[in-house]
């Protein structure tokens, strides 16, 4: 038959309508209805096959999980993530944790672009280590929070930096060096990270790092998840492209995260304006320190007071 369908109406007596919506769109309006029920039908099938491969796209922060039996074999992550944040007041000197750590091990180039934005990126073991536990008992001018989670190989998760802010203004450099500038409203910074395995030692983590900013209020957008293609309340995100990096992390080193500011003020460099926090009449510098090893699939475990780094273990005795 003919799929038609014709509607009469005030042929007999009067009658009155409301007009929902704007007035001359619905029609742009029902096809746009028609087109995402389509895309829902058509994801049906492939959105069932994307569990065997999880994509790494998308903005979803990764929740500590356990993975199905479909998953067992996907290599999993220990990841511990210490926010570590100091008061900076004359009477209160920050902590230099700094000069314990060494160079990333990332491109000249892309170390180069790091500190034009005023970013900074380290790496350390032992002795970084051991100084850093000591730093995990909180005072009135440091706070500490330490955290695990167990995330699965190109799943990303992501670190944010502060809290929401009204408004944030920044200034970056980019890889052609350009001076470029943005404004945001509503804004929260972060990091968001993948951890690989390293295909010359599995021993190594290779961790992709990139810096973002959400901003905005939260709207229903279309996102990348395991299963597929979903809707889901979001909020727009700016990544900054060119400041991504990648670290390969071996065992028994750390990751440092951090950034440069002015003595007066945060500033309005990338590094300058997310890692420096203005509260009341004082200025917080917040540094995040991780560290990654594969593990077994399993839950993680969640605390605040775990050795940042666990000591070496004993050498056995000589022989006689």
């Amino acid at each position: 038959g003919s799929p038609i369908t014709q509607m009469s109406m005030g042929e007999n007596a009067d009658c009155r309508g409301w007009l929902v919506g704007e007035a001359n769109r619905g029609m742009a309006w029902m096809f746009q209805m028609l087109n995402a029920q389509r895309i829902d039908v058509g994801l049906g099938a492939p959105g069932g096959g994307g569990r065997r491969a999880p994509a790494t796209r998308g903005g979803i922060n990764l929740k500590p999980m356990t993975p199905d039996a479909a998953s067992v074999a996907v290599p999993m992550f220990q990841v511990r993530v210490v926010r570590l944040q100091h008061r900076r007041r004359p009477d209160a000197p920050v902590e230099d944790i700094w000069r314990l750590l060494g160079t990333a091990n990332v491109p000249h180039e892309k170390r180069a672009l790091w500190e034009a934005n005023d970013l900074r990126l380290g790496d350390g073991a032992g002795l970084a280590a051991e100084r850093l536990n000591e730093l995990l008992t909180e005072t009135p001018n440091r706070q500490a929070h330490v955290s695990e989670l167990l995330v699965r190989e190109n799943l990303d998760f992501v670190i944010s930096l502060g809290g929401e802010r009204d408004a944030l203004d920044l200034l970056w450099t980019d890889a052609g060096g350009r001076l470029l500038g943005r404004h945001f409203d509503q804004a929260l910074a972060q990091f968001r990270f993948v951890c690989r395995t390293d295909p010359a030692d599995p021993a190594v983590v290779r961790i992709a790092l990139a810096p973002e900013v959400l901003y905005g209020t939260e709207r229903m957008r279309w996102i990348r998840a395991e299963r597929g293609l979903i809707q889901q309340m979001g909020r727009d995100a700016f990544v900054l492209t060119d400041l991504a990096a990648e670290v390969a992390l071996r065992p028994g080193r750390m990751l440092a995260i951090g950034g440069r500011a002015p003595a007066e003020g945060p500033g309005l460099s990338f590094g300058g304006a997310v890692f420096f926090e203005r509260r009341g009449p004082d200025m917080w510098y917040q540094t995040i320190i991780l560290t990654a090893q594969r593990a077994a699939p399993g839950p993680a475990t969640q605390g605040s007071r775990v050795p940042f780094l666990s000591p070496p273990k004993p050498r056995p005795a000589a022989g006689p």
